[in-house]
């Protein structure tokens, strides 16, 4: 009879016990407990949404709170609009657009033997200095004959003075024309061409005369 008392007393005991030391619903919770594989919002291992960002975009009119792109020499930054070109490009409507005919008259062989005249009389100038000599010279000079002349010493030039009015000899080509030019030691022969009717004439050959 004892021993079953004891029994009994026992097994209320543990109920009692049991009872007591059972989590029940809205009673405290550990707060160092943590279920595994469940990372805490804005943890470590939360590499999609870390803590201070959000996934939902923006609302509209919202300040930006993140890194702005800054313009880099001159050039706008991501997101703004593209620049607009206004100002538009100049054309020199002055320029012809097409080659002007070329043909022969009596104005066409006055330029010639005026441009032959300028070329001799500056070639002739031996008396001045070589860079005086070639500065009035070169613009004379198309731009083919230029450094066969940029070189040459005056000082040794035989010609110094043209003697008479020059003449225009060959009219063959309405781009071409030799012009010959009386001077101290002989006839010098000018060739000149042109790029077309507006250009002007340009010397490209200064020719001795023959023997000298």
């Amino acid at each position: 009879m004892r021993r079953a008392v004891v029994v009994v007393i026992t097994v209320v005991v543990l109920a009692i016990g049991t009872w007591i030391g059972w989590p029940r619903e809205g009673g405290p919770v550990d707060p160092t407990a943590q279920d595994a594989g469940v990372a805490a919002p804005g943890g470590q291992d939360d590499f999609r949404n870390p803590e201070g960002t959000s996934d939902d975009p923006p609302e509209a009119g919202a300040p930006v709170t993140g890194p702005v792109d800054e313009p880099v020499d001159g050039q706008p930054a991501a997101g703004d609009p593209a620049v607009e070109v206004t100002a538009e490009p100049e054309f020199d409507e002055t320029a012809p657009s097409e080659p002007v005919p070329a043909t022969w008259d009596d104005t066409v062989r006055a330029a010639a033997r005026d441009a032959a005249l300028a070329t001799m009389t500056a070639f002739a100038a031996t008396d001045r200095s070589a860079a005086a000599w070639w500065d009035a010279l070169e613009p004379l000079l198309t731009p083919q004959a230029r450094p066969v002349y940029q070189d040459v010493d005056p000082r040794l030039v035989p010609v110094t003075e043209v003697t008479g009015d020059p003449e225009v000899t060959d009219e063959t080509s309405t781009l071409l024309a030799e012009v010959s030019v009386p001077t101290d030691i002989g006839p010098y022969t000018v060739l000149l061409t042109r790029a077309d009717g507006a250009a002007p004439w340009l010397a490209e050959q200064i020719r001795p005369p023959e023997g000298s």
